[in-house]
């Protein structure tokens, strides 16, 4: 008897365990929100809800993204947990805080990889993490 309510305490249990896994939300097809750099305080990340973002297009390996002031475009380079931005054209408008706007650019130079845990992403350069992005899942078109 005892055997049997073990037996059903561990499958539940079990069971428990992986329907609260959270699966990882895929790189490409995500909406990636800035929520940590070193170099860009707080405030100036959460100032703006379309502020320091990304998005990876599968079918044109592009990424678009915004900073805290100009958009940005350019081919980047997927290969399993390796990835590299290439040029990036951008607009130009004046703003103010341009030296966020710069830190931004400057970090993607350097990525060459990623991590992805749940809704987390996190660009890398090496083991050293750069920055950290929330993701949200494009709506189905």
């Amino acid at each position: 008897m005892m055997k049997k309510i073990l037996a059903a305490a561990g499958l539940l249990l079990a069971m428990t365990a992986c329907c609260c896994q959270q699966e990882n939300l895929p790189l490409e097809g995500t909406s990636w929100k800035l929520s940590k750099m070193e170099s860009i305080p707080a405030t100036a990340v959460s100032a703006e809800e379309d502020a320091f973002t990304l998005m990876f297009n599968a079918a044109d390996t592009l990424v678009a993204g915004r900073t805290n002031c100009n958009r940005f475009f350019g081919p980047y380079i997927l290969n399993g947990k390796s990835l590299k931005f290439g040029d990036l054209g951008m607009t130009r408008m004046a703003c103010p805080d341009l030296q966020y706007e710069t830190s931004f650019v400057e970090m993607l130079s350097k990525v060459n990889g990623f991590e992805i845990k749940g809704s987390d992403l996190k660009l890398l350069d090496g083991d050293r993490v750069l920055a950290e992005f929330q993701g949200t899942q494009a709506a189905a078109e």
